[in-house]
C-alpha cells in the first residue's frame, strides 16, 4: 500500500535513526585527515546546488586526477563521517583528488534528484576541472550500495549521451536491481531485512514503473547500451543479499566487451568496506590499486 508524504517522512527518520551496521572508523583511517584539505563545495546542477567536500591529499604536489565517492544509505540515509574518512584514505593512498559528493536524500527529494545531482556532478568536473586543478581525461567514479547504483547508472546515461568519460566505474556491493522484490533476493539472515530494502526502494522511487529504469536498474539496461561503458571494478560481500544482481550485471558488463575486476569477500556482509569490518583491508587494496592503475596508469607503490 503506497504511503502519503508524511508516512514517508516518518518512516525516513525512522531509517535514519536505526541502523543495520555499527558504524566504525579506525583511529589509523582518522589519521589520514591530518594528511588532507577538505574543502566545502557546491556544485550547480539540474536540482539546484550540490553539496560536496574537495579533498586533496597535501604531500602531493597538485594532484590532477579526480575520483568522486557516492556514499551508500539507501538514497535515505545521509552522508556521514566514515564517508570522509574513506576519501581522505583513497586521496592520500592513491595520490588524487576525491570529490565526495552529499546528494540530496530521499524522500524528500525522490528520483531523479540524486541522480541528476550525480550526473551533473560529473558532467562539471568533466567540463569545468581547470578550475579545481583536475586533468578531465583522469576521472573515475565510485559508490557504495546506493552510491554505487547512482554510479552504474550515471556510467550507463554517459555512454548514451557522450556527455563526459570516466576511466574507471567503482561498484561496492551495489543495489542494481528495483524490480526483483527485496523476499526473493533474501538469502535467509540477512543485514538489510526485507522490509528495510523495499521501505528503502519506495521512498526513493514514486512511481513504480520506473523500477525498470537503467537508471534505477542497470540489470534491466539492453545490451546495446554496455559497449564501450568504461571499466569496472565490482566488490560484493558474500554475505549479501545484493550479491546476485551484482554478478549478473558483471556478467552483461563481460558479454558486451567490458573490461571488468570482479571479486568476492566471501565472509563479510553488505557495507564491510566503509564500516571497516570483516575483508575490509583486502578490499581497501583493491579499490586502490585499481583506481591508481585507472587513473595514472600504473598501480601505487606500497597500496
Amino acid at each position: 500500500m503506497s504511503m502519503n508524504y508524511a508516512e514517508k517522512l516518518r518512516l525516513a527518520e525512522q531509517l535514519r535513526n536505526t541502523s543495520v551496521v555499527e558504524p566504525r572508523v579506525l583511529a589509523s583511517h582518522e589519521a589520514y585527515l591530518d594528511a588532507v584539505d577538505v574543502e566545502p563545495a557546491s556544485i550547480p546542477t539540474r536540482e539546484g546546488a550540490a553539496r560536496a567536500n574537495l579533498i586533496i591529499p597535501r604531500r602531493i604536489p597538485a594532484p590532477q586526477s579526480l575520483f568522486v565517492n557516492v556514499h551508500g544509505g539507501g538514497f535515505v540515509r545521509p552522508h556521514a563521517r566514515r564517508d570522509t574518512v574513506f576519501c581522505a584514505v583513497v586521496a592520500v593512498r592513491v595520490g588524487c583528488k576525491v570529490l565526495d559528493l552529499d546528494y540530496s536524500l530521499a524522500p524528500e527529494h525522490p528520483f531523479p534528484a540524486a541522480f541528476n545531482e550525480a550526473y551533473d556532478v560529473l558532467k562539471w568536473a568533466y567540463t569545468r576541472g581547470e578550475t579545481i586543478g583536475v586533468d578531465r581525461d583522469r576521472i573515475a567514479m565510485g559508490g557504495h550500495s546506493a552510491g554505487g547504483n547512482l554510479t552504474a547508472g550515471v556510467a550507463l546515461m554517459a555512454n548514451r549521451t557522450g556527455d563526459f568519460a570516466l576511466r574507471l566505474q567503482m561498484l561496492d556491493y551495489p543495489f542494481l536491481d528495483g524490480v526483483t522484490d527485496p523476499a526473493d533476493k533474501a538469502l535467509g539472515g540477512d543485514l538489510i531485512p526485507v522490509d528495510r530494502m523495499r521501505a528503502f526502494i519506495e521512498l526513493y522511487v514514486e512511481d513504480p514503473r520506473d523500477l525498470a529504469n537503467p537508471c534505477i536498474s542497470p540489470v534491466m539496461a539492453e545490451a546495446a547500451s554496455l559497449a564501450g561503458l568504461p571499466p569496472a571494478l565490482v566488490l560484493t560481500a558474500g554475505k549479501d543479499s545484493l550479491r546476485a544482481e551484482a554478478d549478473r550485471y558483471v556478467a552483461m558488463l563481460i558479454a558486451a566487451g567490458v573490461e571488468v575486476t570482479a571479486k568476492r569477500f566471501l565472509a563479510s556482509e553488505h557495507g564491510f568496506v566503509v564500516n571497516c569490518l570483516d575483508e575490509y583491508g583486502e578490499a581497501m587494496d583493491l579499490i586502490c590499486d585499481s583506481l591508481a592503475w585507472a587513473l595514472r596508469g600504473k598501480a601505487k607503490e606500497g597500496a
